[in-house]
C-alpha cells in the first residue's frame, strides 16, 4: 500500500480537469461523448471514494472488477477495506487519487453529502463514470451542474439508490399505472429515522481530531467548524453542514417508488412544520407537504396535481378508513400510502411488502409486466447494472435504474423540502420554480424567524424559558442554499 496525502488546499484542484460553467455550453455532448477509458480487459478499473460503511458494501459488491484505489480521510473506520484490497493505492485526499491514477476508469463516491458535487465533477470532467451515494448532492445547484456534466462528457452516472432497482419499486408502478386503484391525488410516506441525535446546536466541548483522520479533508468545501465525535462516522446526516437529517437520508428510498409510479417532476408548491428547528441541525421531527402539477395522461391513468405528504422523527399519517387493516404496525420503519380514487396501496421502504386494498379488503394484482427486472438489485446487482452501462459503447448504451437524469427531480424535492422546513416561520406555501430555482413568492425583503429556547426555569412561582429569536433575509438564505459558496481551497463547481 502507498501513502498518498496533502493538506486541504491543492494548487488549481486539478487545474487541467475543471471546466467552468460557460464551456458546458461550448462543448456538444456529440463531441465529447465516448471519450471514456475502456479498461484494457472485461473489467473495470474502479477507485472509491469513502470505503468504511456503505463504501465498504459497494466495494464488497463489486468483487468482479478491479480496485485500484482506496481513498478516505479516515483510515481507521476504512481499515476492513485497507485490508481486503491491500494491493490497491491508498489516498487520503481524492483529488491527489484521481491526478496521479491515470487508469482509473470509474469512481464510487460514498462520502458524506456536502462532498457528493466536488468528487462526482473532478472525476466526471477526467471522463470518469461515477457512482454516487443517495442523495446525490447536497444543493440544488450541485444537483444540476452534475446531471448537465454526465451528458457534457457522455459518461455512465449511477446513484446509490437501490430502490430503483428494486422489482417491487417496478410492481408498484405497473399496478398504478393499470388504473386499478383509479387517479392519485394523494400519498404518504413516512420514516422512523432519525436514528441518531437531531434538532441540537453545535457541541461546545473540546475534542482532539483523531489521528487517523484528516479533518480539513473531512469538511472539504463546507463551512469549517472544530471537531467533534459527533459529526463523523455516522452522525453527520443531523448536521445542515453535512446532511439534510433525516429526509435526505431515507427519502430517496421510500420515494423512488413514489417518483417512477407518478412520474413526478420537482414540485412547484412546499409547506413545512416541525419541531424546534435551527440552522445548524435538523429538526428532531417534521411533516412536510409537496405539491405537484398534474402530468401527461398515461392510457388507463389519468395524472393529476397530487400532494406528497412526508412524516419522519415519529410522525405517522392517518390509516384511510376504508383499510381493513389493525394497523401500520407492518411498516413501523417506515412506508407510502398511495391513495387512488378507486382503493389504495400501501408498501414499506424500497416498495417491499405491498398491498392493495380495494373496497376495504387486500386484493391480489396480475398486471401486465412493462418495466425489464434486474437480478438480485439489493444483493449487488444495482452496482452492476451501473458496471454493465459503463462497458457497453456510447453508442447503444442503456442506462442504468438510477442514473443522474432520472434521480435529479428526487434530490431537488428533497433539497427544496429542507429549505422549507427552516423557513417555516413564513408561515405560507411556498411556491417553488425549478427554472429559475427559487421561491416566487418570497420578496427580497422577507424574513423568517429562528427562536433559540433555552433552560427551563422558574420566576415568582410561574415557569419560564429563556429564549431569543433571530430573524434572517429568506432571499438571500435560499441563493445560498441552492448555491453554496465553497470555502478557501475549494473550487466553485
Amino acid at each position: 500500500m502507498t501513502e498518498h496525502k496533502s493538506t486541504t488546499s491543492r494548487r488549481d484542484f486539478l487545474k487541467s480537469s475543471i471546466v467552468g460553467i460557460s464551456a458546458l455550453s461550448i462543448l456538444p455532448s456529440t463531441v465529447i461523448a465516448g471519450l471514456g477509458h475502456p479498461a484494457p480487459s472485461d473489467k473495470l478499473n474502479i477507485a472509491v471514494i469513502g470505503v468504511g460503511g456503505v463504501g465498504f458494501r459497494n466495494l464488497s459488491n463489486l468483487l468482479q472488477e478491479n480496485i485500484v484505489a482506496l481513498c478516505d480521510v479516515d483510515w481507521n473506520y476504512g481499515q476492513k477495506a485497507l485490508r481486503r484490497w491491500s494491493m490497491a493505492k491508498r489516498y487520503t485526499d481524492f483529488r491527489i487519487m484521481l491526478e496521479k491514477e491515470n487508469e482509473i476508469d470509474a469512481v464510487v463516491i460514498a462520502t458524506p453529502d456536502h462532498s457528493h458535487s466536488v468528487a462526482a465533477m473532478a472525476a466526471m470532467q477526467l471522463q470518469k463514470h461515477v457512482y454516487v451515494q443517495a442523495p446525490m448532492a447536497h444543493a440544488v445547484f450541485e444537483a444540476r451542474r452534475m446531471t448537465e456534466t454526465a451528458r457534457v462528457y457522455g459518461v455512465v452516472s449511477q446513484v446509490g439508490n437501490q430502490s430503483a432497482s428494486g422489482n417491487e419499486n417496478r410492481d408498484i408502478a405497473e399496478i398504478i399505472w393499470s388504473g386499478a386503484i383509479g387517479e392519485i391525488n394523494e400519498v404518504h410516506a413516512w420514516t422512523d429515522e432519525p436514528k441518531w441525535k437531531q434538532g441540537d446546536f453545535y457541541p461546545t466541548d473540546e475534542m482532539r481530531v483523531p489521528k487517523d483522520l484528516d479533518w480539513e479533508l473531512f469538511i472539504g468545501p463546507a463551512s469549517k467548524i472544530p471537531y467533534h465525535s459527533t459529526y463523523t462516522p455516522f452522525g453527520w446526516r443531523a448536521w445542515w453542514n453535512f446532511g439534510n437529517g433525516a429526509l435526505a437520508s431515507m427519502g430517496p428510498h421510500l420515494l423512488e417508488t413514489v417518483f417512477r409510479a407518478l412520474k413526478l417532476n420537482a414540485p412547484v408548491k412546499v409547506e413545512a412544520s416541525s419541531t424546534s428547528v435551527n440552522l445548524q441541525s435538523a429538526p428532531k421531527a417534521q411533516k412536510i407537504i409537496f405539491g405537484f402539477s398534474k402530468r401527461n395522461n398515461l392510457p388507463n391513468l389519468a395524472m393529476p396535481p397530487v400532494n406528497l405528504y412526508w412524516y419522519d422523527g415519529g410522525l405517522k399519517p392517518e390509516l384511510p378508513d376504508n383499510i381493513e387493516l389493525n394497523s401500520l404496525k407492518n411498516y413501523a420503519e417506515g412506508g407510502v400510502i398511495f391513495r387512488g380514487s378507486k382503493g389504495v396501496l400501501i408498501c414499506g421502504p424500497e416498495g417491499r411488502d405491498y398491498t392493495v386494498v380495494i373496497n376495504g379488503l387486500p386484493v391480489n394484482m396480475n398486471v401486465e409486466k412493462q418495466l425489464h427486472r434486474i437480478e438480485n438489485p439489493y444483493d449487488g446487482g444495482h452496482e452492476h447494472d451501473w458496471v454493465r452501462a459503463c462497458k457497453e459503447s456510447a453508442n447503444n448504451r442503456l442506462m442504468p435504474s438510477a442514473c443522474f437524469d432520472t434521480q435529479i427531480a428526487l434530490s431537488e424535492t428533497l433539497l427544496v423540502g429542507a429549505m422549507a422546513v427552516r423557513m417555516q416561520s413564513l408561515g405560507k406555501k411556498l411556491e417553488w420554480d425549478s427554472a429559475q430555482t427559487r421561491f416566487v413568492n418570497i420578496n427580497n425583503y422577507e424574513e423568517f424567524e429562528i427562536s433559540h429556547t433555552g433552560d427551563l426555569y422558574i420566576q415568582n412561582g410561574i415557569p419560564k424559558f429563556d429564549s431569543e429569536k433571530t430573524k434572517y433575509n429568506a432571499s438571500h438564505f435560499v441563493d445560498q442554499t441552492v448555491r453554496p459558496l465553497y470555502r478557501s481551497g475549494w473550487n466553485q463547481i
